[in-house]
């Protein structure tokens, strides 16, 4: 019963009561107890804690009751704070080749690797392509011999930071070996700006400006022929460059992207070639189509053209037939 202000104001608790409250707690909670125990022993049916359904019993009484189903509790990784959040992964491998008998005779094989890492705002991709192909340039003539007619090593990986849902900063790194095109080593090291135009579930689409800075070693035959006027060459240059994925649907992706790099300097190798002078343009597209749970289809076209080439002509092309089997697949929601 609330007894009113004023009668409160007059109430006077005597000391003595006060210093008997620490003993009424501790009969208080022995008495508890006794009596939780003496319900452990003999608890009735009719309050037993119903776990399985949506029912909620008082603390004390689900105590007692069988273990609760936690089938349909939260997972625990669903709900880890947003710094512990896992990487999520893709790796693909895919391997390809061809032969050819009569009229021509050529064989050629290909392999490759490729990652995909996301977590939170940052994205690393890392691509690796071997082709390696031999064929005998004229089988009407007698003794003929087969020669080494492709062996070429691409490598490329691009980190990017998205310090926006649509804007990043970004960096990457490539090397070419590609010795009948001249080069015993071409190594790209870019970094700069990227705008996302369209970002979604399975559909992005990229635009990067940036440097780039390309180191060139030749090898003799390129320098021999006078393609070239030195061993090396360092090249500073503006990069420009598109980049699309699309999942068509879930057994269709169509990939592809186009960069460009003008020279900022002169470059005396490439007979003293003036500021954009030197010009290159690579361009790739590729459509994979998923046949079974982890393999897919891949048919792959690669163009590289320099303006101002160490081998003797100015567009190289590499069109690659690949079976794609994924070990590892993210479900990105």
């Amino acid at each position: 019963m609330k007894l009113p202000e004023e009668k409160m104001s007059r109430l006077k608790i005597p000391c003595s009561f006060v210093s008997w409250i620490p003993i009424f707690a501790v009969v208080l909670a022995a008495s508890w107890g006794s009596r939780a125990a003496a319900q452990d022993t003999a608890m009735p049916d009719s309050i037993a804690a119903d776990v399985e359904g949506s029912k909620t019993e008082s603390a004390g009484e689900a105590a007692f009751a069988e273990p609760a189903d936690v089938s349909n509790l939260p997972d625990a990784d669903a709900e880890d704070p947003p710094g512990d959040v896992k990487p999520l992964v893709d790796w693909t491998l895919s391997a390809g080749g061809a032969i050819n008998t009569g009229n021509t005779s050529s064989w050629n094989l290909n392999a490759g690797t490729g990652v995909l890492l996301t977590k939170n705002e940052h994205r690393l991709t890392i691509d690796s392509l071997f082709n390696y192909g031999r064929a005998n340039p004229d089988v009407t003539l007698p003794g003929s011999a087969i020669q080494t007619v492709a062996r070429q090593w691409f490598f490329n990986s691009r980190y990017e930071f998205y310090f926006t849902d649509m804007d990043a900063v970004w960096a990457s790194l490539g090397l070419r070996w590609d010795p009948l095109a001249g080069f015993n080593l071409q190594l790209l090291a870019n970094a700069g700006y990227l705008r996302a135009f369209v970002k979604e579930k399975g559909h992005l689409f990229t635009g990067r400006i940036g440097y780039s800075y390309t180191y060139e070693n030749y090898t003799d035959s390129a320098t021999a022929a006078g393609t070239v006027l030195s061993k090396t060459s360092n090249i500073h240059g503006l990069l420009l460059a598109l980049d699309y994925e699309n999942n068509l649907n879930e057994h269709v992706t169509f990939l592809w992207g186009i960069s460009y790099i003008g020279n900022l300097n002169e470059v005396p190798a490439q007979r003293n070639a003036k500021a954009f002078q030197d010009n290159r343009v690579y361009f790739n597209v590729a459509m994979l189509s998923q046949f079974a749970d982890k393999f897919a289809f891949e048919a792959r076209f690669l163009l590289l053209y320099d303006s101002r080439p160490a081998g003797i002509f100015k567009t190289d092309t590499t069109t690659i037939f690949s079976i794609v089997y994924t070990p590892f697949k993210a479900d990105r929601g």
